[in-house]
């Protein structure tokens, strides 16, 4: 079972469905695992929150490219589809890039190898990779200067092996507010209000799921 509780999720398109995925599994030649497509028809175009990804392969050891990464990655946005191909609402994300249209850049036109799809955004050219043929298939790889390194035998560990970091409260940033105000109580009106606000927003916007507990 698919658990995404201890994140929080900002889902920038949901105009994915099961029918945009099977045309897409037919253009491959095979099918995506169900975990990582019932998280598509869940999320769509989203982004997790924490979202640094530990630079090891599924036994803990290292990758580097030092100077440029080494250690964690930042995850970016799931592909899913997109507002050109569809027509409808994305939040704001207008050119959000779709899994056929990243296919299509980094599989037929940058010599991607095909038993691989991207499926994320990473670093600079960098970017996430589902193997979707072959031994191993199912597997989640970081696509590092055309080095194809394995992160998680699944999509499952692959979420599994990001860190928790508790979101802060209301409450916490409450104390952390006092703290700096110094009595000033106008301040610590207008600033909670703002913070309260500015959080009811975002989740109004951008169909932000709360974090759960891991």
């Amino acid at each position: 079972m698919l658990d995404v509780t201890k994140f929080e999720i900002t889902s920038f398109c949901h105009v994915i469905d099961e029918a945009y995925i099977a045309e897409f599994e037919k253009r491959i030649g095979t099918s995506l695992p169900d975990a990582y497509k019932a998280f598509l028809l869940r999320f769509g175009a989203a982004y997790l929150s924490p979202a640094t990804v530990p630079l090891t392969d599924p036994d803990g050891n290292n990758f580097s490219d030092m100077p440029y990464e080494t250690g964690g990655v930042g995850l970016g946005v799931f592909y899913a589809a997109s507002f050109r191909e569809t027509g409808k609402p994305s939040n704001g994300l207008r050119d959000r890039d779709s899994l056929n249209e990243q296919y299509s850049e980094y599989t037929l036109d940058y010599g991607l190898d095909p038993d691989y799809i991207p499926i994320a955004d990473g670093h600079a050219n960098n970017i996430f990779l589902m193997k979707v043929k072959g031994e191993g298939a199912g597997g989640i790889y970081y696509w590092l200067n055309k080095r194809y390194c394995l992160l998680a035998h699944s999509f499952e560990a692959f979420l599994d092996k990001i860190p928790y970091e508790k979101e802060q409260t209301f409450d916490e940033y409450m104390v952390e507010l006092k703290e700096f105000a110094k009595g000033d109580q106008k301040m610590i009106e207008r600033r909670a209000e703002r913070w309260k606000s500015q959080y009811k927003e975002m989740r109004e916007q951008y169909q932000v799921k709360e974090q759960g507990e891991p």
